[in-house]
């Protein structure tokens, strides 16, 4: 289950199915999916640049 406990980056997370195959059903967060709500601040225009 993710969180942003301290503005820690929610991790990819992995379906395991009953036979052994698997699927992801979430990406990892980036700093850009983050700050996302911030994109009236100059942060966020620095997040666009990389």
């Amino acid at each position: 289950m993710g969180y942003n406990y301290n503005g820690k980056l929610k991790s990819a997370e992995i379906l395991l199915k009953e036979d052994g195959s698997f699927q992801m059903i979430r990406r990892a967060e980036t700093p850009k999916d983050y700050f996302a709500t911030f994109d009236c601040f100059p942060i966020y225009e620095k997040l666009l640049e990389e």
